[in-house]
């Protein structure tokens, strides 16, 4: 999908992968079948992964800076809020066809505003291939940053949902009340995502992207101590509020990354969600098969160690230099950090 943004443009691969979730939501409305919903349901997986690449993309070009992209984030998780109440009564009162005709008719009209709006987009290079392209990607810092801070957030959400709602109920928390944990997380997320987008290009670094990834980890540690329902459930708000954060400045960081290393922008958006994904998709199959065998405190703490080697793994990689335009080495994260220690000790001296 980022390929296809850089070749034929963000706003037209955006404007197909609209139209094609109005279609499988109208699908799934009336499949006569599990086979037929569930192939729906695959086609509009399709649709939101190529949303996520080319959309943002289409608002990284047409509106450069971190307000654009931030804000993007941040409405998610308002539909996150409100979108699972909302269709939750539709369903429960007026069956569970109705949810998906009134989505297929939000997509459908949203897709037509949106092919109404032309963006100024500035003069880019041909695109780059996906065989060049990504091993530029892996030597730049900001992007390896940016990725790697996506993995920390979406390995820490995947545990979280997976294992919380065990605990709780394990404690007699019933449907209505972990869903009221939940939803209070999400209101958290919102705040801390909106927040970070009215900071604009100020919180778009990757000192505010390692800083948010070591807060991830530490939210982490009250579950890896105690399995009591007030740790988890502080827990659960402290990492999702540090979360925030981390989605928040993460697109905004492979955009520059984007810019620096003069690939395409539909490539970086394709890579970090390629790698959400991957990692969405494995951490809850390899976070069952340990707490099927491990204590739930045992989980979190290796849910916390997984964070810390991703993050190292980063920051080690990012030390290793590429040619700039004019040839010069490019320093790395560490070696820039210690670069600008060295001057702040040399501007107090």
């Amino acid at each position: 999908a980022g390929a296809l943004s850089d070749r034929f443009g963000a706003r037209t691969v955006t404007l197909w992968a609209g139209g094609l979730m109005a279609a499988a939501a109208l699908f799934q409305a009336v499949a006569p079948s599990f086979v037929l919903l569930l192939a729906a349901r695959l086609v509009f997986g399709a649709g939101y992964g190529i949303t996520w690449i080319a959309g943002l993309a289409w608002l990284a070009e047409g509106s450069p800076g971190a307000s654009s992209l931030g804000g993007s984030v941040a409405s998610s998780g308002i539909g996150s809020v409100f979108g699972p109440a909302l269709f939750g009564v539709m369903g429960q009162y007026f069956g569970l066809k109705l949810p998906f005709l009134v989505a297929a008719g939000a997509f459908a009209l949203v897709t037509a505003a949106l092919g109404l709006i032309r963006l100024p987009t500035p003069a880019s290079s041909p695109p780059v291939p996906i065989r060049s392209g990504l091993p530029v990607l892996a030597s730049d810092r900001n992007t390896m940053l940016a990725t790697a801070a996506i993995v920390i957030a979406t390995i820490t959400s995947s545990v979280c949902y997976l294992v919380v709602p065990d605990i709780l109920h394990a404690h007699g928390a019933g449907t209505g009340a972990i869903g009221l944990v939940f939803s209070a997380a999400a209101v958290l997320f919102v705040i801390g995502s909106v927040i970070t987008t009215s900071l604009g290009h100020r919180a778009v670094s990757s000192t505010v992207a390692i800083g948010g990834v070591i807060v991830i980890a530490i939210a982490v540690s009250p579950a890896a101590l105690s399995a009591a329902p007030f740790a988890i459930v502080a827990m659960l708000c402290l990492s999702t509020t540090a979360r925030s954060v981390v989605w928040t400045v993460g697109y905004p960081l492979g955009a520059v990354g984007a810019e620096r290393s003069h690939v395409g922008l539909g490539l970086v958006m394709g890579l970090i969600n390629g790698a959400w994904a991957a990692t969405a998709v494995a951490t809850p199959l390899l976070a069952g098969v340990a707490a099927d065998h491990l204590s739930t405190r045992a989980v979190f703490g290796l849910t916390e160690a997984a964070c810390l080697v991703v993050l190292v793994t980063a920051v080690l990689a990012t030390r290793r230099s590429r040619p700039t335009a004019g040839g010069l080495p490019e320093p790395g994260f560490v070696d820039e950090m210690a670069a600008s220690c060295a001057g702040a000790a040399d501007h107090a001296s």
